[in-house]
């Protein structure tokens, strides 16, 4: 305990050291770089590079003062875990992995951080041993890798312009397209977009205080962060496309999280969606206030899932909600806590989501989109706001239906919690105000009534439905509360195809006559090969006479 406690205390110390440095370089606009050379081959600089500048600054102190409140948070949480040694060593890899890539601008060396965020969020997923979580895991590994290799391939295209540095790649005008889809490609698996989309509430099988660190402020926003950094070489068809990629996701994660019923995969969807948000406003033009977006979504969404995990805990490991009510009652501190962050994370004014949430709305209204996109984007709004408002309605206010309350009554996961719910009144306001940044507010009072024009469209077209009692209203449902069946294509399809192979080729080989007429003949061949050496070994007048014929043979030879 005394080891976490100082690994908490160091982390806050480098989160407060960071953000005062990362202050200190956006208002002086410095970059520093550390370099060491490894060798040079064709023209190509094979380095070691760590880029110091606001923004890694900036995230990284994001980054410990999150895993520092989560291992304050784990001592209470985690404390009759067996393995609870192997917990900590697991986040502290996941900690160093977002480290590596954060600071290195070097692909070549961002890769290390890249796939060890992969690699060690399988083995987080997996923790509790079982077969959902075995199964969540392959999926999660299986769609990372696929990013892994988009990346590679991405790599494998820079070597054309002899160095692995982004910072260097700035200085052209322009890059080869594929190397930029490719690293697209690669974001949108890492960032959990369509269709990458499936394995992020799958991860959900981790324990709580790692969904709150691998879905909030690490692994999933990897992808955006590289997003910003090639902001510059976007061209017009790759807007296009991710425009298309982020509004298809905001949908997709909406809809999920307003048919969902487990506690967990409904903030999962949450992040889905908020990420999906900050890829539109990098998209649009505002890649510095999505950035700022970034940062103050992982601490409130952080918040989030640390009071959901007590909630579970409260319920005794029931997630759903149809279980849960009167939380309030039960636990008025932590109900308090997440009723902040749900209100960050709907924009209400003056949390830490609304300075930055309103700023990307106003300035998506200002910019040239067409208009079907501007709808689907106020859409995906009305949508945070409804399962937003279903969440706090089975939480708080229906009545209890599970009776068995765990009582809990830990201070390190109070105060981690409280920690962070400073932060999400604070933080907004804070980096406006510190790094200030100008940005004018114009809204128009024609969009402020597009949430209520959906609000009374879709009360009308539901009800509809419901009175005409047809079946595609059931079906549209079904589909929209499977994520658009795509779980179904990313595991079930893919792993069914090849089992039905395999139990084909086993009837066709094992159950069936070839195996009769293959490999018996095979058997008795090696049987009665066996059988002739045998007899040939046990005599020894004839092992004799080959001998003397070999070396007769030989010595001819000579």
């Amino acid at each position: 305990m005394l080891f976490v406690l100082n690994i908490n205390f160091f982390f806050f110390f480098v989160f407060i050291l960071f953000f005062l440095v990362g202050l200190m370089f956006h208002l002086y606009q410095l970059s520093l770089l550390l370099t060491y050379n490894f060798f040079f081959m064709n023209s190509c600089n094979f380095s070691l590079i760590f880029l110091l500048d606001w923004l890694s600054l900036m995230f990284l102190s994001v980054v410990f003062l999150i895993s520092g409140c989560v291992f304050l948070y784990s001592l209470g949480y985690m404390s009759g875990d067996s393995y609870v040694i192997r917990f900590y060593f697991l986040v502290f890899l996941f900690v160093c992995s977002m480290f590596f890539l954060i600071m290195m601008p070097d692909l070549m060396c961002l890769i290390l951080g890249w796939d060890g965020l992969g690699l060690v969020s399988y083995c987080l997923v997996i923790y509790y041993q079982s077969d959902v979580s075995l199964s969540s895991g392959y999926l999660t590994l299986f769609i990372n890798r696929l990013g892994d290799l988009f990346l590679i391939l991405s790599i494998c295209w820079c070597m054309n312009y002899g160095c692995w540095h982004y910072f260097y790649l700035f200085t052209f005008d322009n890059l080869n397209i594929y190397m930029i889809f490719f690293l697209i490609l690669a974001c949108l698996t890492k960032s959990a977009q369509f269709p990458f989309s499936s394995w992020l509430p799958a991860a959900m099988a981790a324990p709580t205080p790692l969904l709150s660190f691998l879905h909030s402020s690490t692994l999933v926003t990897a992808g955006v962060y590289l997003i910003i950094r090639f902001s510059k070489f976007l061209s017009s068809d790759l807007i296009f496309f991710l425009i298309n990629l982020s509004l298809l996701t905001v949908l997709l994660s909406g809809f999920g999280a307003l048919y969902e019923n487990d506690l967990s995969k409904i903030i999962a969807f949450s992040t889905m969606g908020q990420l999906s948000f900050m890829i539109f406003s990098i998209v649009m033009g505002s890649h510095y206030l999505g950035f700022i977006h970034l940062l103050i979504h992982a601490i409130f969404k952080s918040l989030l899932f640390l009071c959901s995990g007590i909630f579970i805990s409260l319920l005794m490991g029931s997630q759903d909600i149809r279980n849960m009510g009167n939380l309030g009652l039960q636990s008025p501190l932590i109900s308090s806590c997440f009723l902040i962050s749900l209100f960050s994370l709907c924009g209400v004014p003056f949390y830490s989501g609304f300075f930055s949430k309103d700023l990307i709305i106003e300035l998506v209204v200002l910019s040239e989109i067409n208009f079907f996109y501007l709808l689907i984007f106020f859409f995906s709004i009305y949508l945070t706001l409804v399962y937003s408002f279903r969440l706090f309605y089975f939480l708080f206010i229906c009545k209890i239906n599970f009776m068995i309350f765990n009582l809990i009554d830990n201070k390190y996961m109070k105060v981690s919690c409280l920690f962070l719910l400073f932060m999400s009144i604070i933080f907004g306001s804070c980096q406006f105000w510190l790094l200030d940044l100008c940005y004018v507010n114009v809204f128009d009072e024609y969009y402020k009534f597009l949430i209520i024009f959906f609000f009374i469209y879709f009360f009308i077209y539901f009800n509809v439905f419901t009175m005409l009692n047809m079946n595609l209203s059931s079906f549209i449902v079904y589909f929209l509360s499977q994520m658009w069946f795509l779980p179904f294509f990313s595991s079930t399809f893919i792993v069914s195809k090849f089992f039905n192979k395999s139990n084909f080729l086993f009837s066709l080989i094992d159950l069936g006559w070839t195996e009769y007429l293959v490999f018996t003949t095979i058997y008795n061949l090696i049987k009665n090969l066996n059988m002739h050496l045998d007899s040939l070994h046990l005599n020894s007048l004839k092992m004799y006479m080959l001998s003397y014929l070999m070396f007769i043979f030989f010595i001819l030879m000579i």
